[in-house]
């Protein structure tokens, strides 16, 4: 995907968010799932907002993203703190903190390999069983968050984190469409008792035919273009129970609200943040060699 350009990722949201558009006005016309049809385009509304808000910053460019991605990360990181810890004090420094260094590691290349770092570090100490609320925060979503704004500001990558926002996008809605429609199976009964296999199943087949029907339209390769909707899939999943797992062990249902019917900003980009930082992962690695 990595001849994806800003332009080509732009036309294919404006199709597929018609597309979605189109799939609920058909679904009202079914009287038995009018009212579903109702709650999806509410929430798809909102979606729409959000990922147009995102494709204009990105038209913008750098300036633009060296001002929102930190402001968006410093808001994550608050959320997420004040769940976990909880200290309002803690949590702005941490916010502030996080903002800072996502700054520094959008200037600096160098900076993504330092994350990296951090991150293996905290994803170390859980493992050897110092488990502790701050380094639960910093492994997600904190430092993928940071990890993930890095490669907005890359120009041959960008487009492509910003095509991550679409098909996490494009894998949710119909995971939540199939769920809906015809879900019985409880995938994660204690972390996530909405999400059910069948559900699963749908959003990961929706993503994968869809990614290589635009490919197709685009001429880019079908190999990487199937492999990337995998991964995207794939980390989606990992994200949303991730931020899940924190509401879960505080004992509340949202994060601090941001966004109507939405809550809290990580509820909306949890996703984005782990299938964006681990493509972005992927590509660092695979430019050191």
């Amino acid at each position: 995907m990595t001849a994806l350009t800003l332009p080509h990722v732009t036309a294919a949201i404006a199709a597929i968010y018609t597309f979605g558009f189109g799939i609920i006005a058909v679904l009202a016309l079914i009287p038995a799932r009018r009212k579903d049809a109702f709650e999806f385009g509410t929430t798809l509304a909102t979606a729409t907002a959000l990922i147009a808000t995102l494709t204009v910053l990105f038209w913008l460019g750098e300036t633009a993203l060296l001002v929102a991605m930190p402001a968006i990360v410093a808001r994550i990181s608050y959320e997420a703190a004040i769940v976990r810890v909880p200290s309002k004090r803690f949590s702005l420094f941490l916010s502030l903190a996080a903002g800072a260094m996502t700054i520094a590691t959008m200037l600096y290349e160098l900076g993504t390999l330092t994350v990296l770092g951090l991150f293996f570090i905290a994803l170390a100490r859980q493992i050897i069983g110092r488990r502790t609320a701050i380094a639960s925060t910093l492994i997600f979503p904190i430092l993928p968050a940071i990890l993930l704004a890095s490669g907005t500001v890359s120009p041959a990558f960008g487009a492509v984190l910003l095509a991550t926002y679409l098909m996490v996008e494009i894998f949710d809605s119909f995971a939540l469409f199939f769920g809906a429609m015809w879900g019985r199976t409880k995938a994660f009964p204690t972390l996530s008792p909405n999400k059910t296999v069948e559900g699963l199943l749908g959003g990961g087949f929706a993503l994968l035919t869809l990614s290589l029907i635009t490919a197709a339209i685009l001429g880019l390769p079908l190999l990487p273009t199937a492999l990337t909707a995998l991964i995207v899939g794939a980390m989606a999943v990992v994200g949303d129970l991730a931020a899940s797992r924190h509401k879960r062990i505080a004992g509340v249902k949202d994060y601090p609200q941001v966004l109507p019917r939405q809550g809290g900003l990580l509820d909306s980009l949890d996703s984005w943040i782990a299938a964006g930082a681990g493509l972005t992962a992927l590509h660092t690695v695979a430019q050191l060699w």
